[in-house]
């Protein structure tokens, strides 16, 4: 494991998850949940877009909060803290700063889900 991945993911998280799909007799629960997050991620550019071209503020914010619980939830603690940044930006109605920091999120995004598949 490398430095990175050990700052990117919460291998305790993901632990406690697999002990869960053990205990029910219910592999894959984990991989589906990335798929899920992976899914929503490629929807959160468009879709918070078109908050934004709405005025939606709560929308947007409801967009990326949605984004940072399931990131928390799978251990990948640093996408959840890039999508509460992403939560706070919208929130205050600044929406430049919240594409800004999607844009510049773009490599732990990438990689946060590299080191979800390969958990």
């Amino acid at each position: 494991m490398s430095t990175t991945t050990s700052l990117i993911l919460d291998r305790n998280l993901v632990a406690d998850i697999r002990r869960i799909e053990q205990a029910t007799g219910r592999n894959g629960i984990f991989a589906g949940c990335v798929q899920k997050l992976e899914e929503n991620l490629a929807e959160f550019g468009p879709a918070f877009a078109a908050c934004v071209a709405k005025g939606d503020l709560g929308g947007a914010a409801r967009a990326a909060h949605t984004l940072k619980g399931a990131s928390r939830q799978l251990g990948a603690q640093a996408l959840g803290d890039l999508f509460a940044d992403i939560e706070r930006s919208a929130k205050a109605g600044d929406y430049e700063q919240a594409q800004r920091t999607l844009e510049g999120g773009a490599e732990l995004i990438a990689d946060s889900i590299e080191a979800l598949r390969n958990a």
